[in-house]
C-alpha cells in the first residue's frame, strides 16, 4: 500500500522550507550586490536557482502523484 498521502506532506514540509532558504539567500545575493561583491553574488545565485528548481520538482512529483494520468 501506497502512503502517497504522507509522501505528499513530506514533500510540502520540504518545498516550504526550501521557499524559506531561497528567500534568504535571494535577499542575501542583492546585499551582495549592493556592496560590490558580484563574485559572491553570482555564487549565491546558483544556489538561489538551484533551490528554485527543487521547489518546482517536488511541486511536479507531488501533483503527479494526485493525477494517476500523469
Amino acid at each position: 500500500m501506497e502512503n502517497t498521502d504522507e509522501w505528499a506532506n513530506q514533500l510540502e514540509e520540504a518545498e516550504a522550507k526550501i521557499a524559506e532558504a531561497y528567500e534568504i539567500l535571494s535577499a542575501l545575493r542583492q546585499e551582495l550586490r549592493d556592496a560590490g561583491k558580484k563574485q559572491d553574488a553570482s555564487a549565491i545565485g546558483e544556489a538561489v536557482d538551484r533551490l528554485a528548481r527543487y521547489g518546482r520538482l517536488f511541486q511536479d512529483i507531488r501533483e503527479s502523484w494526485a493525477d494517476p494520468d500523469q
